[in-house]
């Protein structure tokens, strides 16, 4: 592969900061937005569910296309349709159609993340475990930023303005993909199957990558938990202030933030599977402190030692399945994973709840670093597949 200097890729990491600096504004401010608009919680759950669904139909078709054509064509499409849907929720006229502009926007924005992650590894040159790393925390890093700046707008101006920002955002980023390096997709050889469900099946038929593809839906179950569960239970159970909740996370993320690329560097002289096992042991008993937490600081304390094992997690699995994924087919591998984190986001809220109803709030953080077990067992059928 020819080797890419850092100023050539610097466009692409700027997308990437912009991008997670969107998702970031846009974690907190929706679900305010909606509440603001008269929306109940179940229907507010319902406007997750319907996204999550698209998603988990579109996005490994979008990863399967992104071989085939030049892959900067779909994010900047996908940046463009997140730019355009959000503004449009901010216009009285579509406020009764948020549930279809939920679905069409799951669906067509989400053609960004199979290309980016696929192009991380096209554009790679220091390791791919370091690369992977890299682009988790460039992310992370716009991710910590994006809450902040959104909710204080929100709160100066109003939830419509900091969603104007996050449009605005989205365009520059879509702009800026003409600036990435373009790479070639390597050529089929002759004969080779071309279409996307033939390509599917010979990915899953490669033991190695159908592990890969099962362990990022108990990945997802454990980061459902905090992002969608954590929030509530620190203000309601532990008493935490709502400025409290946003800096916990902020503290969480940049945790994070500053351990992924190590862990990446780590993975590339130790073997990967040896470092995914440590992070899900770690993220496991973090998860049973964050349970037994009974103030701020203890709290605090248990996200960032979770989020410094939990969010390398991501990207050494993709690191682990570019490892596996012949060059040609890296894009429908890339959008199948992500079908896969979708599956274990739609899966989980019915039974978060249930538990938090059913048994105590603090059970779910038991039940979420239980199914991280899974995942260490799935890994060690990898580990085991690999020694034989």
């Amino acid at each position: 592969m020819l080797k890419r200097t850092t100023g050539s890729t610097l466009p692409f990491y700027g997308v990437i900061l912009l991008w997670g600096f969107g998702s970031g504004l846009l974690l907190p401010v929706l679900p305010l937005y909606a509440r603001s608009l008269g929306f109940s919680i179940e229907e507010w759950g319902l406007l997750v569910t319907v996204y999550a669904a698209s998603t988990f139909i579109f996005e490994w078709m979008w990863g399967a296309l992104s071989d085939r054509v030049d892959r900067r064509a779909f994010i900047a499409a996908g940046l463009l349709s997140g730019a355009a849907l959000t503004y449009l929720y901010t216009l009285e006229a579509f406020t009764p159609f948020l549930y279809a502009l939920q679905f069409v926007r799951g669906a067509t924005f989400i053609m960004v993340g199979p290309a980016v992650k696929a192009l991380v590894s096209d554009l790679n040159s220091g390791g791919i475990g370091l690369s992977m790393g890299l682009y988790s925390s460039v992310r992370r890093l716009g991710s910590v930023a994006g809450p902040i700046v959104g909710t204080l707008i929100a709160e100066a101006w109003s939830y419509e303005s900091a969603l104007h920002v996050y449009t605005a955002v989205y365009l520059i980023g879509a702009l800026m993909t003409a600036m990435i390096p373009k790479v070639v997709t390597p050529p089929r050889v002759e004969g080779e199957a071309t279409s996307i469900i033939k390509d599917s099946k010979a990915l899953f038929a490669i033991r190695p990558i159908l592990v890969l593809f099962a362990i990022p839906v108990i990945v997802y179950m454990g980061r459902t938990v905090i992002g969608s569960y954590l929030p509530i239970y620190a203000q309601e159970i532990v008493g935490m202030s709502t400025v409290g909740v946003g800096v916990l996370f902020s503290v969480g993320n940049i945790a994070g933030l500053l351990t992924t690329p190590v862990f990446g560097w780590l993975s590339d002289r130790h073997g990967r599977a040896s470092v995914v096992l440590t992070c899900f042991l770690l993220s496991m008993a973090a998860m049973f402190g964050i349970s037994l937490a009974g103030s701020p600081l203890q709290l605090t304390l248990s996200l960032v030692f979770f989020t410094m094992c939990f969010s390398p997690l991501t990207p050494l699995l993709l690191a682990m399945l570019a490892d596996a994924t012949p060059r040609s087919l890296l894009g429908t591998s890339m959008g199948i994973y992500s079908t896969f984190e979708n599956l274990g986001i739609a899966l989980t809220p019915p039974i978060y709840s249930l538990i938090w109803i059913s048994y105590a709030p603090s059970a779910i953080f038991v039940f979420g670093a239980l199914t991280q077990v899974l995942g260490i067992l799935l890994l060690l059928t990898t580990r085991k597949q690999s020694s034989n």
